[in-house]
């Protein structure tokens, strides 16, 4: 009975509160609006056409910039898919708890990062599993 009440002491000290999701949901709703911003400013590492005369090392420049513009617009979308994601579910009962060992996520994770599915324990694991 006494590992009941422990339980939900830590439980309640864990839960997101009403005014706490609220800020939460005005980070993630300006990550997003950053993030569209983003993605939709033209590419700036564009491809060189193979019929214009510069030399060989400013195409490769050219041509490596942008392969890491692609990758970049890449991490975006991926994260604008994430951060919509939590955006959608930080009314209901899902936000703020591990996708894996169900447990809260501390509100200092959710900070840090809004559209956390895992808590630490459970995040550090799934990185070392690779």
């Amino acid at each position: 009975m006494r590992t009941l009440s422990r339980t939900r002491l830590l439980l309640a000290f864990y839960l997101v509160t009403h005014e706490e999701k609220a800020q939460l949901r005005h980070q993630l709703e300006l990550r997003v609006s950053q993030l569209r911003e983003m993605l939709d400013r033209p590419s700036e590492g564009s491809a060189v056409a193979p019929d214009n005369a510069i030399g060989r090392l400013t195409r490769l420049d050219a041509m490596q910039a942008g392969y890491m513009n692609e990758a970049l617009r890449r991490e975006h979308t991926q994260e604008l898919a994430a951060v919509e994601r939590a955006l959608h579910q930080i009314d209901g009962d899902e936000y703020g708890m591990c996708h894996n060992c169900e447990e809260p996520i501390p509100f200092a994770r959710l900070v840090a990062k809004p559209d956390a599915q895992f808590c630490v324990a459970c995040a550090e694991a799934r990185e070392r599993r690779g």
